[in-house]
């Protein structure tokens, strides 16, 4: 059987994830984390620090869940 997803990004500017670049706001990050693994999410891959186009660069998350 052949496994399909849905996939989610979610972009964390640096003003959410931790005062300056470079810098994680570990219990912000835990938040997050746990609110999409609330609605079946999985983390597969985290980007720190990725240029975003048009957006405020910050981290970046890729979150996989299996289609119903």
């Amino acid at each position: 059987m052949v496994s399909t997803w849905h996939y989610k990004t979610l972009a964390l500017t640096h003003g959410t994830m931790g005062v300056s670049k470079g810098k994680i706001n570990r219990p912000n990050l835990e938040a997050e984390l746990a609110a999409a693994g609330q609605e079946g999410w999985e983390l597969v891959h985290f980007w720190p620090d990725t240029s975003l186009h048009q957006e405020k660069d910050g981290h970046l998350l890729i979150f996989k869940r299996p289609v119903d």
